[in-house]
């Protein structure tokens, strides 16, 4: 009999277990077992895989006793039968109901728990193992004689990752043409049911992808603009970025191959970072960047945002209480700044309108105290990478903030290995986007060599993440922590497609994963994404960690 810790019991926490029988005889293989597989799922445990008979239970303290308690069928019903995604919204679709379907609360807040009881673990397995490694050192002082000159510490060697063109079969990863035909979400490398039977964990989220995939239409409408996002929409875009490429060559902004390379902010919209080395970021250098206009390299002058503040006689707009123009669109935006709804600049501009946008709509109770406090607004930027190429596009934070009464100190941390080679030397940088917003990038690794607290001009309000990907990398793990041993820091988040969206929120809590929702100012293009065929957008899905309300 095997046991899995569904969620950890503690003094303070009711515990859920599964317990299932190992296959001890290979001759008669148990079957999958979906509907646990699929509560694993939604409590987190997203590798986990479940097979034969599993029962479910519960344990906990009571009258400071361990005991089994009760456990309901109707507890895990829907997240057994219907869904990982726990969503209201969503499991009242897959149900077919109307009303309000809810989870309890145990579960909807169990990847949280899980997430952070892992942290614990890796603490201290870490230190465990450091501790043994200071044994070995005390026992033998000549291990270092056995590395050469030229050895590289691993912490230093950026992470590698081999990038394929193609779309993956969902199961043995090998080139892929034919989609699932349920939810054409997944690709599958042949007609024949060998990889689709063995990957039969993709039943647990078929049906819940087939809804994200249904999400399409919307996330792709943005019906303001004159119809140059057409052609980056369309179904080519979704397994290869040719047609984005081809655009930016006839808009200009980039050199074809054969061409001289063009110095602009475009340039690292191909060809992505690979931690500053890719053939779009190695040249970007944040110590001499280019004027405002050579940025944007659009001629026409109505195709690009004036670089001053904006005023209330600019566009027909309503103000929040702190002065701050209220923008949930781009057709907002664009008209606010007098833009042509010809002009593609919402391309680039989806990062400086996302952060306003976290701004103006999850940053009213810090703004509020950071007045009262008589002192800016400090928000902390994790993840930064191909941002550096366009630092001074962030003016356009403080040309939308009210130029007297609210200033910024924004601090943007990068990965030391996350630099380009350009830019590598210096730790620190110091700007001054516009006479309200203070710029300092820093390079290092947040709540690991550098403390929030004390290294990053002070105690975060908020601390946001653009496409962030709270999985990608383990450094991630640090701002995790840190939100959740801080609840009046609100955090605010992006992320491309909405199935990595979701499983990232809920590293928040059930409010966070609730909180998930399209980004009015995602990028108005369709991006590649070939493990999977889930609508995928540059800042497509935004969601919040600890939301302050003004008592």
């Amino acid at each position: 009999l095997v046991e899995t810790a569904l969620l950890r019991n503690s003094e303070s926490v009711v515990g859920a277990y599964a317990y299932s029988f190992s296959n001890i005889s290979q001759a008669t293989p148990s079957y999958p077992n979906v509907r646990a597989t699929r509560l694993a799922m939604a409590c987190g445990l997203h590798s986990q895989r479940f097979t034969g008979d599993v029962y479910i239970g519960r344990l906990g303290y009571v009258a400071n006793q361990l005991m089994n308690l009760d456990l309901s069928i109707r507890d895990v019903q829907n997240a057994c039968e219907c869904s990982p995604d726990l969503r209201h919204e969503t499991l009242a679709a897959l149900n077919g109901v109307n009303g309000h379907v809810t989870s309890p609360e145990w579960l909807e807040n169990a990847a949280q728990m899980n997430y952070h009881d892992g942290a614990s673990l890796t603490a201290l397995a870490n230190a465990m193992t450091r501790a043994e490694i200071s044994d070995a050192d005390e026992e033998s002082d000549d291990v270092s004689s056995s590395c050469s000159d030229e050895s590289t510490p691993s912490s230093s060697i950026p992470e590698q990752r081999v990038l394929t063109k193609i779309p993956l079969c969902w199961h043995c990863r090998g080139p892929a043409s034919i989609l699932c035909t349920v939810c054409e979400a997944v690709y599958f490398c042949d007609a024949s049911r060998k990889c689709r039977d063995l990957a039969w964990s993709h039943q647990c989220l078929c049906n819940t992808w087939k809804l994200y995939v249904d999400h399409r239409d919307e996330l792709s409408s943005f019906p303001f603009f004159s119809g140059w996002q057409t052609p980056l929409i369309q179904k080519d875009c979704f397994t290869s970025e040719n047609t984005y490429e081809t655009y930016l060559m006839e808009l200009g902004v980039i050199a074809s191959q054969e061409d001289t390379p063009k110095r602009n902010w475009w340039t690292t919209e191909l060809h992505g970072w690979a931690g500053g080395a890719s053939t779009s970021a190695k040249d970007v250098d944040i110590f001499h960047r280019v004027s405002y206009a050579d940025g944007f390299a659009l001629d026409n002058i109505e195709m690009i945002p004036r670089e001053r503040h904006v005023t209330a006689n600019d566009a027909d707009v309503k103000f929040d209480e702190h002065g701050l123009p209220i923008l949930d669109s781009w057709q907002d935006w664009y008209q606010l700044r007098q833009i042509s709804s010809s002009s593609p600049v919402a391309l680039l501009a989806t990062f400086p309108l996302t952060l306003y946008y976290a701004i103006q709509h999850y940053g009213s109770v810090p703004i509020t105290v950071a007045k009262m406090l008589e002192r800016p607004l400090r928000i902390h930027v994790v993840g930064i990478e191909k941002e550096l190429n366009f630092v001074d596009l962030f003016r356009e934070v403080g040309y939308l903030l009210p130029k007297e009464s609210i200033q910024i100190n924004m601090t943007w941390i990068v990965r030391e290995d996350m630099l380009p080679q350009n830019s590598k030397g210096g730790k620190r940088l110091s700007l001054q986007l516009t006479s309200n917003v203070t710029l300092t990038i820093v390079a290092g690794t947040y709540g690991e060599s550098l403390d929030p607290d004390f290294d990053l001009n002070g105690s975060p309000d908020m601390i946001v993440g653009l496409n962030a990907g709270l999985y990608a990398y383990e450094s991630w793990r640090h701002v995790v922590t840190y939100l959740y041993t801080h609840p009046n820091v609100t955090g605010v988040f992006t992320d491309y497609n909405e199935h990595s969206g979701l499983n990232c929120a809920s590293l928040g809590g059930s409010k966070a994963r609730k909180s998930l929702s399209m980004n009015p100012f995602r990028q108005p293009r369709a991006m590649p994404v070939y493990c999977m065929n889930l609508p995928q957008f540059s800042n497509g899905f935004v969601y919040i960690f600890n939301e302050q309300e003004l008592e």
